[in-house]
């Protein structure tokens, strides 16, 4: 007996093949992404199991998906995926918790340095014959504002004590151990934003942090504040940060995270000097790729023969 696995990334890497092969399971590309739902519904009729992207899963493709075992997140948040609707179906809905926290961390710190060196827009003027040598801030004479203090959020801190930055973090479980190693201090929200030079966010989307920084909490940052979002584009709100960039209520912003990638040309964030912008890519490296194909893999191969998978974020009905 074969089994219909779909892959929603644009290729399957070899290592996915090896794990799923020799298990029956045959393999096809299908950029789900890019479908209307009814073209979705179709596709996902006969499938068992998903390596899922960024794509939506609602109650109905759950009901069209009449053989689907498990849908396996290439990546951590599963926002997209309706979680109650998976567990009438009988559908595992997995993540890859870890595979990307270097990537991301990284990514977070190298946002931050642009920000405060100015490098993008230095770099973008000596291409066009203008030397325009502007004064930044150092790292290490800052504060640092972790909101979120996960696997992301604590190789966030660690890099960042590392350039001898003050830190502070907020998260709704606080891990005093790995705090008073790193000498991280656990505050309130609102004494991070009031206290932090660069706030960064790395907390999961749920409805306890939807929009969960918005006008209120914007003022509460120091003017000369920069804010950074790897982490999920509704955790802002989007009209409140555009008002606080344009009045300068905070110095700037980089986000990598959006609704739609492209976002469209229009988008109103995009025009704005103070914005650094990127396209969702805190993610994306060799290592952290191949450890999410392989962790999905995994996952896919669990459940195809009959056993429990490692890392489920639901509990099905069987």
């Amino acid at each position: 007996m074969s089994h219909d696995v779909i892959c929603a990334l644009p290729h399957i890497p070899d290592h996915v093949t090896k794990i799923l092969t020799p298990l029956s399971c045959q393999l096809r590309v299908v950029p789900l992404q890019t479908l209307a739902e009814e073209e979705f519904c179709r596709e996902i009729t006969t499938a068992v199991g998903v390596i899922a992207g960024g794509e939506y899963y609602t109650p109905n493709i759950f009901r069209a998906a009449e053989n689907l075992k498990i849908v396996a997140r290439h990546g951590v948040g599963v926002d997209h995926v309706d979680l109650e609707a998976a567990d009438r179906h009988g559908v595992w809905v997995t993540n890859t918790p870890g595979a990307t926290n270097q990537a991301v961390a990284e990514f977070t710190i190298g946002l931050i340095l642009n920000l405060l060196r100015h490098i993008p827009n230095m770099a973008s003027d000596m291409k066009k014959g203008v030397a325009a040598n502007v004064q930044g801030e150092e790292f290490g004479r800052l504060t640092i504002g972790v909101i979120g203090a996960g696997g992301i959020g604590k190789e966030v801190l660690r890099l960042s004590r590392g350039f001898g930055a003050r830190a502070v973090a907020y998260d709704v479980y606080p891990d005093q151990p790995f705090a008073d190693q790193l000498q991280v201090e656990y505050v309130s929200l609102k004494e991070l934003l009031r206290q932090a030079d660069i706030v960064t966010i790395h907390c999961g989307l749920d409805e306890s942090t939807q929009s969960l920084i918005g006008e209120s909490q914007l003022k509460l940052m120091k003017s000369s504040a920069y804010l950074v979002n790897t982490g999920r584009p509704a955790i802002v709100d989007k009209q409140a940060l555009i008002a606080s960039l344009e009045s300068r209520t905070i110095a700037g912003a980089a986000i990598d995270v959006w609704d739609t990638i492209p976002p469209p040309a229009d988008d109103p964030l995009l025009r704005l000097d103070n914005l650094l912008a990127t396209p969702w890519a805190a993610y994306n490296t060799k290592t952290a790729v191949k450890n999410m194909c392989h962790r999905a893999a995994e996952e896919i191969a669990r459940v195809v023969q009959g056993q429990r998978p490692l890392h489920a974020v639901n509990s099905p009905t069987f």
